[in-house]
């Protein structure tokens, strides 16, 4: 893990030409953030309405058991100290301020499912449960806490501190900094690196797996929420590192993404036509049998080398992409039945798309008509078909053509 001086030093590696290293000074500084009061109930209609969102990309999910809920509740109706909950506030499309949950997401929580109904509050000495709000029907199993009561505790107040016009980078490091001596799963600490790596893998992030009709469904990808932009850092970080066979682990990842390096626009635009082919592949019934005849869910070891081989074999057919991808498929799952992210695992599958770069031939660069009117165009961009593997960073998830090919 980073040090301190570490973190610093990637976060803000200029430094000035007149540069003293005996003179004390402190560094580029966050903005003053302002600390506000807001009652519960002003929080829970928030979180309702959208202003408060509590899951950009780098959130943990919901870890709190009941108990731990129940004694946040219990802490705030008696005025107990409860820490300031972070926000970072931003404008949405519409000019409309979003606040993010930058710590706190677990609180909130608890307070949003006290007054929806979903957990109770525990007498302080009988045990006995209360509900803030309960169906007809379970008025008996549940009871209601009486309405007096219920005034008291939506009134009470919450400190929240709010930091305005902050960089991504700089939520991202806010939340590292809060989270510490907290256990962080491996792909939560990845995620909370704040670099320009991190910024553009959250972006693919977004755009491949976060929406309704997403690649690992498509594909049927085995993880876990959090690990997704663990998977999606591995596929990259290896067709960053090819020809090299790189391994990758969570402690390379780490390495890789605490980088200052910040990505080529040619790169980011070849590992998007190489997500476009993938869509395509997977969505085509055709070409999509490495996902439909292979039974076995989709590793993340497999989801990751189906990357490299489509970035390896880019100027080849959609055919002989797809089939490398069965063939991969099918050839680690004979040699190893429990297909992990392993060190031998990985090395085969290394072996394997060697192979595959001297074995299976490519396609000549085609010419592109001229001349296209803008009707055709958006005929084109509404197309699944992916022809020229690129895509602009400005499209929408899906892969589009942007040319017609002779």
């Amino acid at each position: 893990m980073m040090d301190d001086k570490d973190e610093y030093d990637e976060l803000y590696d200029e430094e000035p030409e007149d540069f003293d290293p005996n003179e004390f000074d402190l560094g580029p500084c966050l903005n003053a953030p302002a600390a506000r009061l807001y009652t519960t109930k002003q929080l829970h209609t928030l979180i309702h309405e959208g202003v408060i969102d509590l899951n950009p990309a780098y959130q943990r999910e919901v870890v709190w058991p009941e108990t731990k809920q129940v004694k946040l509740l219990d802490s705030i109706w008696r005025n107990y100290y409860m820490p300031p909950i972070v926000f970072s506030v931003i404008r949405d499309e519409a000019g409309e301020e979003i606040r993010c949950c930058v710590d706190g997401k677990q609180r909130l929580t608890s307070i949003q499912k006290f007054f929806d109904g979903q957990v109770p509050y525990k007498h302080w000495r009988t045990g006995k449960s209360w509900w803030y709000t309960s169906s007809q029907a379970q008025k008996k199993a549940r009871p209601q806490v009486p309405k007096w009561w219920k005034d008291d505790f939506a009134s009470k107040t919450v400190t929240c501190v709010e930091y305005y016009d902050l960089p991504q980078i700089q939520e991202r490091d806010i939340f590292q900094r809060v989270q510490l001596g907290v256990a962080l799963s491996a792909a939560e600490k990845l995620q909370a690196i704040p670099s320009h790596r991190t910024e553009w893998i959250i972006e693919l992030q977004q755009r491949f797996f976060l929406h309704e009709d997403n690649l690992p469904q498509k594909m049927d990808v085995a993880y876990k929420r959090g690990q997704d932009f663990q998977l999606i850092a591995g596929f990259v970080y290896c067709c960053d590192q090819y020809p090299e066979p790189a391994q990758p682990s969570s402690k390379n990842l780490e390495r890789w993404l605490s980088s200052d390096v910040k990505p080529s626009w040619d790169f980011k635009e070849t590992m998007l036509g190489v997500f476009g082919s993938l869509w395509h592949i997977v969505t085509d019934p055709k070409l999509n049998s490495a996902f439909t005849d292979i039974k076995k869910r989709v590793a993340p070891a497999e989801f990751v080398f189906t990357g490299v081989i489509l970035y390896v074999l880019r100027d080849a057919s959609y055919e002989d992409r797809a089939q490398a991808i069965y063939d991969m498929r099918t050839h680690i799952r004979e040699k190893f039945p429990d297909v992990r992210m392993r060190s031998d695992i990985v090395k085969e599958l290394w072996s394997f798309v060697e192979t595959l770069a001297d074995t299976v031939p490519t396609q000549p660069a085609k010419s592109k008509k001229k001349g296209k009117g803008k009707e055709k165009r958006r005929a084109d961009d509404d197309a699944y078909g992916y022809d020229d593997d690129r895509m602009s960073l400005d499209d929408d998830y899906r892969p589009k053509k942007q040319s017609k090919k002779k």
